[in-house]
């Protein structure tokens, strides 16, 4: 293996924190599980500044307002789009509430950055694309996972070519439900909620950025196991097939009684590569990155950095922003590529059979 695999190197695709001068306005909408972390990461955000938060929920904010007395908030987020000094809207929002937030932004003239998934259907992603594009901003999933150092990693290894062309990828998350915890919303597929939405789309989105954007068939089982009484998926098997003749399996179950496994395992044809993100506190929970390329079958672990995600993903998109790049640092149509692979994993299940998505 090439001495350069041992190095410890940047995110891929990590922001420089240049900019073209001006400070772009920030509003962010909603304070949800990850809203309002939002508020730190704009504060230290190159070119950028915190104008206002909008969140109807009391409760939800007063604990915010007392660590950011600085920031404006607001309960009606019309208001905030309504600014004329806010170029960026942050949408921390219910899944189900993201495409007409979205497009209420854009026709404001906003651009928008939004957490994953892009929307609750493809139908949905394919409207708020193109009222982006009518008004002439950008519109960006949010993908942070991309932006995780032990990713990242994994993927410059393999783009690397030292170990030979990728074959195979199985990615998982076995993860504790826990639906006593979770919003009302999560726990109902019409509203965005699931595993598949919250999880799957990470592996998917993990699986093209790393093997390619050009899944051609999709088989799936995709299932409530854990809690038969909800009305979403708790389980899901996901085989692709890649016109560059790449395969991959996505598995993930939410449990009630397990253990947590989170990662993913990557096949070439000079060695291995075993990804893992630790999940929760367990005594076994480990990020890191190791390789696989002798012999006698021995992992090698790779030095991996730490970095602030959150911070990395969403500078990347100021700069670009600042720079008026043609497209933004998760290419827009990415977030509509994962859910038509999510979608196309549902009407697999559902029909029993292969779904063709590359025509």
């Amino acid at each position: 293996m090439a001495a350069r695999l041992c190095e410890v190197t940047n995110v891929a695709g990590m922001a420089s924190g240049k900019s073209s001068g001006k400070t772009l306005g920030v509003a962010v909408l909603g304070t949800g599980r990850i809203g309002g972390s939002y508020i730190d990461v704009v504060k230290q955000t190159k070119g950028a500044a915190i104008r206002a938060v909008a969140e109807p929920r009391e409760e939800q904010v007063a604990p915010l307002k007392m660590k950011h007395k600085d920031v404006e908030f607001v309960a009606d987020y019309k208001e905030v789009l309504a600014r004329k000094d806010v170029d960026i809207v942050i949408g921390t929002l219910p899944h189900w509430l993201h495409k007409q937030a979205a497009i209420d932004a854009a026709r404001a003239g906003k651009h928008i950055y939004i957490e994953k998934p892009l929307a609750v259907t493809l139908a949905e992603c394919d409207e708020m694309l193109a009222a982006a594009k009518k008004a002439g901003v950008k519109l960006m999933t949010a993908h942070t996972q991309r932006y995780y150092p032990a990713v990242a990693r994994a993927k410059e290894i393999i783009d690397s070519g030292d170990l030979g062309g990728l074959v195979m990828i199985y990615d998982y998350w076995h993860k504790p439900y826990q639906p006593e915890t979770r919003p009302k919303w999560m726990l109902d597929r019409k509203l965005g909620g699931g595993m598949g939405q919250m999880d799957g789309t990470h592996q998917i989105d993990r699986t093209l950025w790393i093997g390619g954007n050009d899944v051609y068939s999709v088989s799936a089982k995709v299932g409530a196991i854990t809690h038969p009484e909800l009305p979403c998926d708790d389980t899901a098997m996901v085989f692709l097939r890649f016109k560059s003749g790449l395969a991959a399996s996505l598995a993930r179950i939410a449990w009630d009684k397990g253990a947590t496994e989170y990662g993913a395992d990557y096949f070439l044809t000079k060695g291995m590569i075993r990804m893992r993100i630790a999940y929760g506190r367990g005594p076994t929970q480990k990020t890191g990155v190791w390789v696989g390329d002798t012999p006698q079958g021995d992992w090698k672990e790779v030095p991996v950095k730490t970095n602030n995600s959150l911070l990395d993903e969403f500078q990347a998109f100021v700069d670009a922003i600042a720079r008026g790049d043609a497209d933004t640092p998760v290419p827009q149509m990415h977030g509509r590529n994962v859910m038509e692979v999510l979608e196309a994993a549902e009407k697999s299940s559902e029909l029993g059979r292969e779904v063709i998505i590359g025509k």
